[in-house]
């Protein structure tokens, strides 16, 4: 049976085998990490997984992808409403800061979960990525 912190330890096997860098995060009630990024339209961007207790689901979000200005929250509202109509795997939104997040749960098959998350998280960054050039044409508009 799976477990969250197995369902971790693969995923951090998937990322070692790419070289790619994480954090575990301390202090969370779910096994969870951290993955940080530089992409082409965004100078940084986290990604965190968190692998549910029953070991069959997890929780994945990203970090701030932009900020709308107080002045800007109907454009920027509008933005997140295009992007969730055109991306089907991660759902954005504006916080109470007008932080502009994603985020998206997944089932986990048992035998791949680490090339799952894999999988998960390069749709996020790509689509992270070209979803901000969106939001800020939005958002910029005059």
């Amino acid at each position: 049976m799976a477990t969250a912190k197995g369902n971790l330890i693969a995923f951090e096997t998937a990322l070692d085998q790419r070289e790619i860098k994480y954090r575990e995060q301390e202090g969370s009630k779910v096994p969870s990490l951290r993955i940080g990024y530089t992409l082409e339209n965004i100078s940084h961007l986290d990604v965190f997984f968190w692998f549910d207790e029953d070991g069959t689901t997890m929780h994945y979000a990203t970090g701030v992808i932009a900020h709308a200005p107080e002045n800007k929250t109907d454009a920027a509202l509008r933005a997140v409403n295009d992007l969730n109509v055109k991306y089907r795997w991660l759902a954005f939104f504006l916080d109470e800061d007008n932080d502009i997040l994603a985020n998206g749960d997944a089932i986990l098959p048992a035998n791949v979960v680490g090339d799952t998350c894999y999988e998960l998280l390069q749709r996020t960054i790509n689509i992270c990525d070209e979803a901000y050039t969106h939001l800020m044409k939005c958002i910029w508009a005059d």
